[in-house]
């Protein structure tokens, strides 16, 4: 007796549940071949959730442009708005950030569910950071799209209160609070802050919390592990802890709880840390930034003002043990290795010109990139494509996947590049740590800015360039300074160590200066 085509949609469920993407992709196409080439909305959609899950983006974005033509006038809103979401994080994965950022909008557009619209709408605005020569103008608009879907929701603010507290109550809200490199940059807050002046509440988002998770707990806060509470719910707790200050951790970052803001349950609600950007939220009292980040307390890319640290705008402790620098590749191989372990997503097509360049004025240069994109088949041959397109020397470029001893391979890179406008963040501390001096190209807003704050923070701020021909000649120059690079292996650690870059309680002290001055 044959099987109804429900009966194999299950069995290929199953499949995929118990993590047999290969196993459960077959059986979907061989139902496909056996009707005629007959595919349901939901089928495609489903076989769209294995690709990914089986490493093969290019054919999952195929797939989804298949279905979301196909099924352009179906009337299964829910479905359709998934195909979208998904296009987008597959357009983001391969380094299409624009295509991706159009893909979110549809999704945002389509989605009938007022709390996923505005899922949707973040992550059109966490992708529009990385677009090469994105405007102000731009941003604001998508602020202004996000406000107003949150206004659709008529949520009603809590009435306004001030507390007097003997210590301020600080509250951080985030589902980063966890093994997740925001972690690495908090540290400092929940532990090492004045217990005589403060108490410290977490708002923990985390799905699942870990070893990271109670190192940070055992600093002393009061933990609420709030997922998959309501954001009402979430707003009812701070404001039933009387917090004086809420600290977003999150921003437009998967897992936010921005819409908590709308119901203003502190007197005082800031962001920063976890993101390059605005809130775009009227009710943001400020944005933690730094002088090298923010030349100005105003910013045409912010809704609300930046409250700009003397030093850095974080502090990095990392939470993991580090391998000792090794010597600089170049003196074993013969020629220098620039490398890039910065998320693809980052990679636009300008800054791959500028390494192309780089790669040619060099003829020995090598080129190393690492992403988990480029350790899936289809990834590669993606990227490959992408970097032949545009002149980059393939024979002279390795593409790495993830591995999870990868700060190892810092071994065997000389000089990082840095991406723009979406810079590194941990990426540049962890190749800092491991000594290998990282250039970097300062944009025109805080988040662009994130690499020369860094830089100028530990002392090398001469690795800052101020436009893509310094950034081309950064590169260039450091190229030819084996010495230098052998020194820099060796000093740049302790440097680090004795900078304000990793300065705790400097950083803890000066944060909480703003904290009081807010309240």
């Amino acid at each position: 007796m044959s099987r109804s085509r429900t009966e194999v949609y299950r069995e290929a469920h199953a499949k995929w549940a118990a993590g047999q993407y290969g196993e459960a992709e077959h059986i979907m196409r061989a139902l496909w071949e056996g009707s005629d080439g007959l595919r349901a909305l939901h089928e495609m959609l489903f076989v769209a959730y294995v690709l990914r899950d089986e490493g093969k983006p290019v054919s999952e974005l195929r797939l989804l442009l298949d279905l979301l033509e196909s099924f352009q006038n179906d009337q299964n809103a829910v479905l359709l708005a998934d195909a979208w979401s998904m296009a987008g994080a597959a357009l983001r994965l391969l380094g299409e950030s624009r295509l991706a950022l159009d893909a979110f909008l549809q999704a945002t557009d389509i989605e009938p569910n007022a709390a996923q619209k505005l899922v949707e709408c973040s992550n059109a605005i966490f992708t529009a950071n990385a677009i090469e020569g994105i405007t102000s103008e731009e941003m604001q608009e998508l602020y202004a799209r996000y406000r107003a879907l949150l206004a659709k929701r008529e949520i009603a603010p809590l009435a306004p209160v001030r507390y007097a507290h003997d210590a301020l109550r600080i509250g951080y809200l985030s589902a980063d609070l966890r093994d997740h490199p925001v972690a690495a940059f908090v540290q400092s807050l929940f532990r090492g802050y004045d217990r005589t002046r403060f108490s410290i509440y977490a708002y923990s988002l985390a799905k699942r919390e870990d070893v990271v998770t109670e190192r940070l707990r055992a600093g002393g806060a009061i933990w609420r592990s709030m997922q998959g509470e309501t954001h009402e719910r979430i707003a009812a707790q701070i404001r039933a802890d009387e917090i004086d200050v809420l600290v977003d951790l999150a921003g437009h970052t998967a897992g936010n709880a921005l819409p908590v803001f709308a119901y203003r349950p502190a007197p005082v609600m800031i962001s920063g840390i976890g993101y390059m950007g605005s809130t775009g939220l009227l009710e943001t009292r400020g944005f933690l930034s730094d002088v090298h980040c923010a030349p100005d307390a105003q910013s045409p890319y912010f809704v609300e003002p930046l409250l700009r640290l003397p030093h850095s705008h974080f502090c990095y402790a990392p939470y993991s043990k580090f391998p000792t620098p090794g010597e600089p590749p170049c003196q074993s191989h013969g020629y220098v290795t620039f490398g890039c372990f910065n998320q693809f997503a980052k990679v636009t097509d300008a800054m791959l010109a500028n390494w192309a360049q780089i790669l040619a004025i060099l003829p020995d240069a090598h080129l190393v990139l690492k992403h988990k994109l480029l350790g899936m088949e289809e990834g590669r041959d993606y990227a490959r494509k992408r970097l032949m397109r545009l002149g980059l020397p393939f024979d002279r470029v390795e593409l790495r996947g993830y591995t999870s001893d990868y700060l190892t391979e810092y071994h065997d890179i000389d000089i990082a590049l840095d991406t723009s406008p979406y810079t590194g963040g941990l990426t540049t501390c962890e190749a800092l740590y491991m000594g290998v001096p990282v250039v970097t190209l300062a944009g025109a807003y805080h988040g662009a800015r994130f690499g020369a704050s860094l830089l100028e923070n530990v002392g090398l701020g001469e690795l800052v360039a101020g436009d893509a021909g310094e950034y081309i000649a950064l590169a260039v120059h450091f190229a030819h300074e084996w010495e230098l690079l052998r020194l820099l292996r060796q000093s740049i650690r302790p440097q680090m160590e004795c900078s304000p870059l990793m300065d705790g309680t400097g950083y803890v002290r000066t944060v909480e200066e703003i904290y009081e001055m807010l309240v």
